[in-house]
């Protein structure tokens, strides 16, 4: 008898639909693989649903707070329901920008400098960081409410954006942001597969930078596999993916994110996302086909058969590289 998947999608966060997205995608591929697959949109009744479909795994493909943070990962371990992916403690560093940023720089992984602002400094101009820089929210994905800020122009655009209409750009202006130093140059994204670093792809926006538009629309960004930087980089890319993949206790499947500066030959990693995207423009399956011929139903077979056969990491660190 085919095992019961439970396709954790929705929830209320900003990234609410393009986790539909993935759900619906995910779903496809678990028909044609038959497994009876049942799409779960996560509420506060979240609870009953999946005591009532008793699934024998979750596969979660939810994005941003709540879902990609150990928030759920604890949940459906209280359950003692598997599920896919990272367990909590890989999934709450990875989604928080300021500790896994400490965790790469004590890996001796290059990350750009910044700190930890908030929005009272940012509205008040207590920037300590010169133009360009970039503010972001801490702990949410997709690129949402990223801003690159590149002259005292976008700075007073931002700011008066937010008071005029502050209970509508709340999330804009988080009551704290992480702001660092923008690196200029290429844009760059690895693909770690079952504990093995299996490509890193350059991506080419046609916007202002890899925004929410950009990850999600057709023709909004140009994808270049293999990246085309040079082979010492590349392969410094899949080190360090690896090695913070591989440190935190992530599973199955990860990406990381990093920006290279061919002028000064810098590498830097900005974060690592436990629960990439599944939908038609999303990296790592693409990735994965074009290294390893695995599409997207593979994939996901793969995915599932892993958190079947091994369980979750329950917030394991891998201490062996800690001295």
């Amino acid at each position: 008898m085919a095992p019961t998947i439970a396709v954790l999608s929705g929830e209320l966060s900003r990234e609410r639909e393009v986790s539909l997205m993935s759900g619906k995608a995910v779903k496809k591929a678990l028909d044609a693989l038959s497994y009876n697959a049942i799409e779960v949109d996560v509420d506060q009744s979240i609870s009953e649903k999946l005591r009532k479909i008793n699934p024998d795994l979750a596969f979660i493909a939810l994005h941003g707070p709540y879902g990609e943070d150990g928030c759920i990962q604890g949940f459906l371990e209280i359950l003692g329901i598997k599920y896919t992916h990272s367990g909590v403690l890989a999934s709450a560093i990875a989604m928080n920008k300021v500790m896994s940023k400490h965790i790469f720089k004590s890996l001796g992984i290059g990350i750009p400098q910044g700190y930890v602002i908030s929005r009272e400094d940012v509205l008040n101009g207590n920037i300590k960081i010169d133009y360009p820089y970039v503010l972001k929210p801490i702990n949410e994905g997709s690129s949402i409410g990223v801003h690159i800020v590149s002259s005292c122009e976008d700075y007073l655009r931002l700011k008066d954006n937010y008071l005029s209409s502050p209970s509508v750009c709340a999330a804009t202006i988080a009551e704290e942001m992480v702001i660092e130093e923008y690196i200029p140059g290429v844009e760059l994204h690895t693909a770690v597969l079952l504990n093995e670093a299996i490509g890193t792809i350059e991506i080419r926006p046609k916007n202002k930078f890899y925004d929410y538009e950009a990850k999600y629309t057709d023709g909004f960004a140009e994808h270049i596999f293999p990246a085309e930087i040079p082979d010492d980089v590349y392969q410094m890319t899949l080190e360090h993916a690896l090695k913070a993949h591989q440190f935190l206790g992530c599973k199955t499947i990860s990406r990381s994110d990093f920006r290279y500066n061919p002028k000064d030959g810098a590498l830097k990693m900005l974060e690592i996302n436990t629960h990439p995207g599944f939908t038609e423009l999303s990296l790592v399956p693409e990735i994965a086909k074009l290294t390893k011929g695995v599409d997207f139903n593979d994939l996901v077979e793969i995915i599932i058969e892993d958190s079947l056969q091994c369980g979750n990491v329950k917030g394991k660190i891998n201490v062996e590289q800690c001295y």
